[in-house]
């Protein structure tokens, strides 16, 4: 048996004829892939697919007339020289849903509308393309304090004297405490041990608006105080203001000189999108290294920040200057993202690639069209080794960008065609499945059972054998396993997908992302000295430039680690570096490896027998609404056979997944527990997943298959055509010739001329058709 089968669960076969041997995917050429649209039609790149797609006639009114300013958008783009491009090699930008939470009131709009601060120097402002105000100290100084009176002076009015008094008072004496403290004594902006970490209330306030004036005005009288809201202990209505140290000020002021932590502080709160600030920083780099790292940990989903090099002519006079500014995609407060103010456009397309993994297809079409890889959305993910066709969509970039764009760019392996306007994303799943068109070379008879007869013999045989496997997959189905290309490379199988998304799944952060960066033994390419270099050296610096451009993943973790440090908040952000969706690859590959183990432990224990309960979805239930449509299967079901074994499914783990009540169930929560994990563990904040869970059919079924057999040497075909049937009861096997191959056996009968077995037939979404090859082949 095949040792990485067995690793991925892939143990057990339905069908009983004898199967036969071959090579899949000797070639990405042999496995060609088509997806079938929402409308049963198969993806083609040429003028004969019509793409149906729902009002497009609505939407292209309004792609014709953002053609001029979306022009005009990526002229202006083009011919900036400086502006944001000085920021273009930072993180890539993320939206935070803290902007929401803290938004200030319309009242502190009203207060600072007339004092605004400025904080860049006119050398800096001209490179970032920044309009400066030009406010000299003083000016700056004196707006400081205007506003300062401002917001105590309104503090008065909705607070007593006396409150306020000793809201000044509670200032000044964390002030004094924590300026005498030892610098080196703060931690990562936690409250060190020994700390005064005491807190004042306010009281309780009634009125959402005074609470959020009261909120605005201590954070910018007492920059170094931060304030929070908790329901009275009295039960009284309203909510108690909680004000105490902020720890992120004390951790700023390391490294941020006295004069300028206050004003930076404001900046930050203030979020005046259009303003910069600038940061007097000493010489030392690995200083500045770490401002940046705190400003990026603290603030990083909506600020970034970069150092220039100031001089007035000679090398002594050189200085170095952090600037910070919003990330492009922050509108900023009292303002809409631009994005959100005009109606965002979608343009579809179909994509063909050969031989590329899907990241990198897109990275090349992101880079191409200057948007982000998150804009991009389709339906499924595509293997690597194939040549595939599928519908994709990109968001923000009109269809006449796109046909000007990709008349002149020639990507190797990408095409690009039949571009069309769409009204939203494509989701994923939405599809009907996928058709394949595939070659098995040098087809043989398994040597059991072959005696010492002649070519013509054999190819009878052969004949017979692929026709028995034929008809037995469509009327016996095969088992809906997890193909091999789910978990990654075969020669990984540390790094296995699976893997990682484990280590993810159990909050080892730092472990996933080494199995990430971990060189694959016997490999000598530059991808693995570049990944060995980095195990030997944790250099992330050095290893991102040994490492080739074309491997996106690993330059996004190695980027980030860099940037942000080595431990464990470093390692975090590592993985929110790479896009959501391979983060959810990861996790759900995991998740796919529990299923394909399960359902090998339930043919083995129950074949292919209804059993009371096990999980049931209806024929004809629409797969959005599927886990509200889950049925536990009774023994009155079984006797009035209400189901049948097409309704079969098992559970995809997640935190709001229902398992079997019978031993499957009982197996599953006993495989997690040995993994470490239970339910509560596929909710993971920190990196933004949320995994639900989901139900996957047992047994799969092709359709529309079709097969020729021919001799390389002959350009005479042998071609059968089966019908489909109904299925009839499944026969289970589980012998040890069980493992899938993509070789053919020493021991295999060979005849002088070279067989091959051309295969064509359709899957439903999620189907993997080297699991139905396998179950034909018995190999």
């Amino acid at each position: 048996m095949d040792c990485t089968s067995t690793l991925f669960g892939i143990e057990s076969f339905i069908s009983d004829h004898c199967g036969f041997a071959g090579v899949i995917k000797h070639d990405f050429k042999d496995f060609v892939v088509h997806e079938i649209d929402m409308h049963g039609n198969m993806v083609q790149l040429d003028e004969t697919y019509k793409i149906c797609a729902p009002g497009i006639d609505s939407v292209k009114e309004r792609v014709e007339c953002t053609l001029d300013e979306d022009h005009a958008v990526e002229s202006k783009a083009t011919s900036s020289k400086c502006p944001q491009n000085a920021f273009q090699n930072e993180d890539t930008c993320h939206d935070s849903a803290d902007f929401k939470k803290n938004k200030t009131s319309h009242s502190h709009q009203q207060l600072l509308s007339n004092s605004t601060l400025t904080h860049t120097t006119d050398k800096l402002s001209n490179q970032l393309g920044v309009e400066n105000p030009n406010l000299d100290e003083k000016r700056t100084s004196e707006t400081t304090e205007t506003c300062k009176s401002t917001y105590l002076k309104r503090l008065r009015e909705v607070l007593s004297d006396d409150i306020v008094e000793k809201i000044h008072a509670f200032a000044e004496s964390e002030f004094d405490f924590n300026i005498l403290r030892s610098k080196d004594a703060i931690n990562d902006g936690q409250i060190p041990n020994g700390c005064k970490n005491t807190t004042f209330s306010v009281g309780v306030v009634s009125s959402k608006e005074i609470r959020a004036e009261i909120h605005s005005a201590i954070k910018y009288v007492f920059p170094h105080l931060c304030t929070d809201t908790q329901k009275p202990s009295d039960g009284s209505d309203g909510l108690e203001i909680i004000i105490r140290t902020n720890a992120t000020y004390w951790k700023l002021r390391r490294f941020i000189v006295a004069d300028e932590i206050d004003n930076f502080m404001h900046f930050v709160d203030e979020k005046e999108h259009s303003k910069t600030f600038s940061l007097t920083c000493p010489d030392a780099k690995e200083v500045r290294t770490h401002l940046h790292r705190v400003i990026a940990k603290h603030y990083g989903s909506f600020l970034e920040s970069k150092t220039f090099v100031t001089s007035d002519g000679s090398d002594q006079d050189r200085s170095h200057k952090i600037v910070v500014r919003f990330r492009q995609k922050y509108g900023g407060r009292g303002q809409k993202r631009k994005v959100a103010e005009e109606k965002t456009i979608f343009s579809g397309f179909v994509l063909k690639k050969e031989n590329l993994e899907m990241l990198d297809v897109i990275n090349k079409l992101a880079a191409t069209l200057r948007v982000h890889s998150s804009d991009f959305s389709y339906a499924g993910i595509k293997d690597k080794k194939a040549i595939t066709t599928q519908l994709m969509c990109v968001k923000g970039v009109s269809t006449q960008r796109l046909n000007s764009h990709f008349s002149k760019t020639d990507v190797s392996g990408i095409q690009v065609g039949n571009i069309h306007p769409l009204q939203g994303p494509i989701q994923r799943g939405q599809l009907r499945g996928n058709h394949f068109d595939i070659i098995v070379r040098d087809v043989k008879l398994q040597k059991k059972g072959v005696g010492d007869i002649d070519e013509t013999q054999m190819m009878v045989r052969l004949e017979d054998e692929v026709k028995k496997a034929a008809q037995n997959v469509k009327t016996n189905m095969f088992l809906n396993y997890f193909g091999q290309q789910r978990f990654g490379s075969i020669s990984d199988i540390q790094g296995n997908a699976a893997n990682i998304g484990l280590e993810i799944l159990k909050g080892n952060y730092v472990q996933a992302v080494k199995y990430l960066l971990s060189p694959i033994e016997g490999k000598d390419d530059a991808v693995n000295k570049a990944k060995k270099f980095f195990q030997e050296t944790q250099d992330a610096k050095t290893t991102l430039s040994m490492m080739p451009n074309y491997k996106s993943r690993e330059c996004m973790l190695l980027k980030a680690l860099h940037r942000h440090g080595l431990d464990h908040d470093g390692y975090t952000k590592a993985l929110l570096s790479i896009p959501h969706s391979m983060r959810q690859l990861y996790v759900h590959s995991y998740c796919s490896l529990v299923w394909n183990r399960m359902a090998t432990q339930r043919i083995k224990l129950y074949g292919s027998q209804l059993m009371e309960g096990d999980l049931v979805i209806p024929a004809g239930v629409d797969k959005a609404i599927t886990r509200d449509q889950v049925q536990t299967v009774t023994q009155e079901d079984i006797s009035s056979r209400s189901f049948t074994i097409q309704d079969l499914v098992l559970p995809l783990p997640g935190n709001a997944i229902q398992y079997p009540s019978n031993k499957v169930g009982h197996l599953y929560q006993q495989s997690l527990k040995q993994d470490g994990l239970s339910q509560n563990s596929f909710r993971l904040n920190s990196l933004k997943l949320n995994i639900p869970g989901d139900y996957r059919k047992l047994f799969s079924c092709p359709t529309d298959l079709t097969y020729k057999i021919y001799q390389e040497t002959s350009s005479s075909l042998v071609q059968t055509t089966t019908q489909v049937e109904v299925p009839r009861t499944l026969l289970v096997s589980t012998t040890n010739n069980s493992s899938y191959q993509e070789s053919s056996s020493k021991e295999d009968f060979t005849s002088k001329n070279k067989i091959n077995l051309r295969l064509s037939f359709r899957l439903p979404t999620s189907s993997y058709a080297t699991m139905c090859v396998r179950e034909m082949m018995k190999q």
